[in-house]
């Protein structure tokens, strides 16, 4: 059986290599307390910049659209003029086939 002064020099190692432990774990958790900190300040300004890139993220499809809606109306008038041309051209053929045709039946038979 270990006597009191051995048991006494265990207990004293002990105690020294539960220090140094202790103060590890101190150090650790400073170390990881002072990253935490940081990372919550990028964070935040991660929810920063992000609500600025969706403010203007909706700004462009806002004025995408609204260039869209011109460009639909510009095509539509545009379409609207093409058709009227095309009616037009189509009566204009129309009648010179009506007047080619009575010239040839004016025409004597050859």
């Amino acid at each position: 059986m270990p006597t009191q002064e051995e048991r006494l020099s265990t207990v004293e190692q002990s105690v020294v290599v539960l220090r140094k432990g202790i103060a590890d774990t101190h150090h650790n958790e400073t170390i990881l307390l002072g990253v935490m900190a940081e990372q919550g300040k990028d964070i935040r300004e991660m929810k920063v910049s992000l609500a600025v890139l969706n403010e203007r993220v909706g700004t462009f499809e806002q004025g995408v659209h609204d260039r869209f809606e011109v460009l639909e109306g510009h095509l539509g008038s545009f379409e609207q003029s093409v058709n009227t041309r095309f009616g037009e051209q189509d009566k204009k053929l129309d009648d010179l086939g009506r007047l080619l045709l009575q010239v040839l039946d004016r025409m004597p038979p050859s």
